[in-house]
């Protein structure tokens, strides 16, 4: 495990964190990387503990993470394993778990930001080792979480979404949506946009 952070140079990342994305990527999860690592992956160095993600919401997605968290033998700050049959991954973050490898830090809507819709928008696609290629934010959103952590913005509520990506009230995922005589669906959540959703809508804004 990763206790005392690891050096990076240039965009050549410790082995330790370049197995906790590959594994992420592996099992298909969509996210953002934001933190120590996206900052040093722009700045072309730092000193990085561990890493830091902005999953999609929707439940299939959640569901790849927790997935790629049991692979990693994830545990949370109680020392117990993550069951993801039992762990509500979106109720408990902000969270950060201890894995195999890296601290993996997960939040799903960091302060001053409407989540993974909002960051994916800027986010540059960045190939850091074979099979590695996450989503890295972009700087002025690295920026604007920052400033956000430190209070320097007050009580104002972050920005809104484009209109074209707020989620609508039906917005379910395939799976949840309710049949005539079964259970009711989830409450939908928001900014649950897949990866594809999105670009779809960003290219209808051009």
């Amino acid at each position: 495990m990763i206790g005392e952070g690891c050096a990076m140079t240039e965009i050549e990342l410790d082995t330790k964190l370049l197995a906790t994305l590959r594994t992420l990527q592996s099992h298909a999860v969509e996210y953002v990387l934001v933190g120590e690592v996206a900052v040093a992956i722009h700045d072309g160095g730092g000193f990085i503990s561990g890493v830091a993600i902005v999953p999609a919401a929707y439940g299939r997605n959640v569901d790849r993470l927790a997935s790629a968290l049991k692979e990693l033998d994830a545990h949370l700050s109680d020392g117990q394993p993550m069951d993801p049959r039992t762990t509500d991954l979106r109720a408990s973050a902000p969270c950060t778990f201890t894995t195999a490898h890296a601290a993996v830090h997960l939040d799903f809507v960091p302060d001053g930001t409407n989540g993974y819709a909002d960051l994916f928008d800027d986010a540059a696609r960045i190939g850091l080792a074979a099979g590695v290629n996450p989503h890295v934010a972009s700087p002025q959103d690295l920026e604007r979480i920052e400033r956000w952590a430190r209070g320097e913005y007050g009580d104002a509520p972050p920005p809104a979404l484009p209109t074209a990506l707020q989620p609508e009230p039906s917005s379910w995922d395939a799976d949840e949506v309710p049949v005539a005589g079964g259970p009711q669906a989830p409450a939908p959540e928001p900014a649950n946009w897949p990866e594809g959703e999105i670009r779809a809508s960003r290219a209808t804004r051009r």
